[in-house]
Formats: structure tokens, C-alpha cells, sequence
């Protein structure tokens, strides 16, 4: 226990080393990166990547070569529906959200079926399922949506509770605590480890696996939704697909966070060190004026190379 614990307090070290240098990094380039408004639009920017990453990692810990390609679906989806449903009137608010992450429930179970009672491999399925959200987007809205947040839905994502701090960052630590205690204390966080380490070892235990990954896809599916809401209240004008580039980041940050591709080893405490390491990175990116094309190269350069150095674990090779 003592040996995980120290590996854990090394890898947190590590990651808020690179964080520290990054921020000094940005300091560098421009004397204005720390001020309060840049930090609460990076924090905006963190936290909407974070939402759609907690999904990640716990169909990541799931094991069996789990990775959800279809968040940025599932967001883009859950971004145009509130929109339209919203139609700019607060009254529409709370049927909108309710709405929205019903239908991330209901993407999630669809990838469930396909790859734990189907046996469809999870990329393909998630892929699959991703590029047929897309049409039913183009279906929904002719590929123009119209429709608006909702003013109070607006004023959330885009307003402060303190002078650097937003009201997406505040959800977005709520968020946290109830992925640490999902994860830490729950049956089902116990279970999902167990089945992320050793899926046969768990069934005889008495772990119910396909129930617990089926669980983890709906999870999944609902956290992506939920993201797509706020991305719809923050960017106010939605287009089809506007999630899409949230997927290999999302992938990124659960690898940089130190889980496990082979399932069963991390926690959403270091996505969120993944996700905030990623996010400032973007940051300079745009400050160097480097163009999206050169920020999707550079996250899949940082994707490579970690997924190069984790799979010479011998247990991920096997």
C-alpha cells in the first residue's frame, strides 16, 4: 500500500511540476497570462474538457481495451439539443438539461449493447456509434440549428464567483468530489476497479462485470451530455459536431493523469492534472498563434508518446 500511495505522491509531483512550468512558460511569452481573466478562461476551457474526461476515465478503468470515441458525439448531440430546446428562455432551462442527459444515457447504453452483449470492440462500436450521431445532428437541425441558451444558462457558464474562479470551474469541483467518492467509496467504484484489473477474477468474486461496464458506458454517456450543455450555454451560437475536437483530448488527459490503458489503475484526480496540463498548453499554443490543425498535431504527438511509454508496461503488452 505504502508503494502505491509514494507512486501516486511522485506522479502528482511530476505533474504539478510541469504544471508550475508551463504557467512560468506562459509568464515568458506574455506578462499578462496570469492575470485573473486569462486563469478564469483557461479554468472555462479545463473544465469543459473535464466534464467529457471523467466519462473517459471510467470507461478507461474499465479495462478490456475501453476507450469512448463517441464523447465528442455525444457532446456535439447534447450541445444542439439544448440549444433548440432551450430556445433562449429560462423557463425551458431545466427540461432541456434533464432532456439532454437522458439522451447521453441513452448513447451510452447503445454503446453498451453493442460492445458488452454484442462483443463489438469498443472503438469500433464508440466510432461507429460517433459518426452516426453526426447524422442524426444533421437530421435534427438541416445542419443549421436555430435556438439559443438560456440567459440563466449563459450567465452560469460565463460569469465568475470570484475574480479568477467561474461558476464552471465551481461545478466543475463539484464534479470532482463526486467522482473521488463514486470511485473511492461506492460499491460500484470498487467493482469497477476490480474489473478494470481482472475482469475473470472479478466474475468469481461475484462482481456482476457486464452490469458494471454497462453502468460505465451509460455514466459515460450522460457526463458527455452534460458537457455538451454547458459547452451550448458557454459558446452561445452551437454548430453540428461542435464537440468533436474534445475526443483526443479527453483520451490524453486520462493518459497523462497516469490510468491505466489496461484498466484498473488511476483516478480522476490525476485526469484532472491531465486535463489542466493540456488545457495550458493549449493556451500558449494559441498565444504562439499556432492554428487548430498545429493543436490537434501537438495532442496526438503528447498522446503517442505516452501511450508509447505506458504500453512498455509488460502487463498492457500481454
Amino acid at each position: 500500500m505504502s508503494k502505491v500511495k509514494n507512486k501516486i505522491w511522485n506522479q502528482g509531483v511530476v505533474l504539478g511540476v510541469i504544471t508550475i512550468l508551463l504557467l512560468l512558460a506562459g509568464c515568458m511569452l506574455n506578462r499578462q497570462f496570469l492575470k485573473p481573466s486569462n486563469i478564469a478562461n483557461i479554468l472555462i476551457m479545463a473544465s469543459l474538457l473535464g466534464f467529457v474526461a471523467s466519462g473517459q476515465t471510467l470507461v478507461v478503468l474499465s479495462g478490456n481495451d475501453g476507450l469512448d470515441l463517441s464523447v465528442g458525439g455525444v457532446m456535439s448531440l447534447g450541445a444542439v439539443v439544448s440549444y433548440i430546446l432551450m430556445n433562449g428562455k429560462n423557463a425551458n432551462f431545466f427540461v432541456a438539461f434533464i432532456v439532454t442527459l437522458i439522451l447521453g444515457g441513452v448513447v451510452g447504453l447503445c454503446n453498451a449493447a453493442g460492445i458488452v452483449i454484442a462483443k463489438i470492440p469498443a472503438l469500433v462500436m464508440t466510432l461507429a456509434v460517433s459518426n452516426a450521431l453526426t447524422s442524426v445532428q444533421q437530421l435534427l437541425t438541416g445542419g443549421n440549428p436555430k435556438g439559443a441558451p438560456a440567459p440563466l444558462a449563459s450567465r452560469i457558464a460565463t460569469s465568475r464567483a470570484a475574480a479568477f474562479l467561474p461558476w464552471l470551474a465551481v461545478i466543475w469541483i463539484v464534479l470532482m468530489a463526486g467522482m473521488y467518492l463514486l470511485l473511492s467509496r461506492s460499491a460500484y467504484g470498487k467493482q469497477l476497479y476490480a474489473v478494470g484489473s481482472n475482469d475473470t477474477a472479478a466474475a468469481l468474486s461475484g462482481v456482476q462485470v457486464r452490469k458494471i461496464r454497462i453502468c460505465t458506458y451509460v455514466i459515460c454517456g450522460v457526463l458527455s451530455a452534460f458537457a455538451g450543455f454547458w459547452l451550448c450555454a458557454y459558446n452561445g451560437v452551437i454548430y453540428v459536431n461542435a464537440g468533436a475536437s474534445y475526443v483526443m483530448p479527453s483520451v490524453a488527459a486520462v493518459v497523462i493523469g497516469g490510468t491505466s490503458v489496461a484498466g484498473g489503475k488511476g483516478d480522476y484526480t490525476g485526469t484532472v492534472a491531465g486535463t489542466i496540463i493540456l488545457t495550458i498548453v493549449s493556451s500558449l499554443l494559441v498565444m504562439m498563434d499556432m492554428n487548430e490543425a498545429g493543436k490537434f498535431m501537438m495532442n496526438g504527438i503528447i498522446l503517442l508518446v505516452l501511450l508509447v511509454i505506458y504500453t512498455r508496461h509488460p502487463k498492457i503488452r500481454q
